[in-house]
C-alpha cells in the first residue's frame, strides 16, 4: 500500500465527495475527486496520469497549488485570496510570482487558462445555446 504525503487532505476531499455524492452534486463530486487525484499523484501531474511540462520542470508546492484553486474565482481579491489561505498579501504574492513563473505566464487570467490547458484545473462547464427556432413569443 502506498503513503500518501498529505492523508489528511485526501481525507478532507472524500468527506466532500461523498457529502457531494449524497447531495446528489455529480459536478462537485467530480471535482472533489479530481483534487484527490491530483494531491494523490501530485500537482503537476494531470487526471489522465500525463506528466504536465511545467518550466524548469519544477513542481507546484502545496500553497502554488492552493493559490492556483483559488484563482479562477473571479470575486475574489488578492485581499480575500490571502484571507481564505491564512497568509499576508505579501505572502500571496510571492506564490503567486512563483506560480506565474512555474507556468510560464504573466497575469491571472493566463495562468487560469494555463491551468486548464495542461489539466490542473478542470475547464469550466459551458452550455450549448438553444437554436433560435426552440424560443416561443409571448404575446
Amino acid at each position: 500500500m502506498c503513503e500518501v504525503g498529505n492523508s489528511k487532505a485526501v481525507d478532507r476531499q472524500l468527506d466532500a465527495i461523498e457529502s457531494a455524492l449524497n447531495a446528489g452534486d455529480l459536478v462537485a463530486a467530480r471535482d472533489h475527486l479530481q483534487a484527490v487525484r491530483r494531491t494523490i499523484r501530485g500537482a503537476t501531474h494531470r487526471d489522465d496520469g500525463v506528466q504536465v511540462s511545467l518550466i524548469g520542470g519544477a513542481e507546484l508546492t502545496g500553497q502554488e497549488t492552493t493559490t492556483l484553486r483559488l484563482l479562477p474565482d473571479g470575486s475574489l481579491s488578492q485581499k480575500d485570496i490571502a484571507r481564505a489561505m491564512g497568509v499576508t498579501r505579501n505572502t500571496l504574492k510571492t506564490h503567486l510570482k512563483s506560480l506565474y513563473l512555474k507556468l510560464g505566464v504573466h497575469c491571472r487570467s493566463e495562468a487560469i487558462h494555463r491551468a486548464r490547458e495542461v489539466g490542473l484545473l478542470p475547464r469550466p462547464l459551458s452550455f450549448a445555446a438553444l437554436p433560435t427556432d426552440e424560443f416561443v413569443e409571448v404575446a
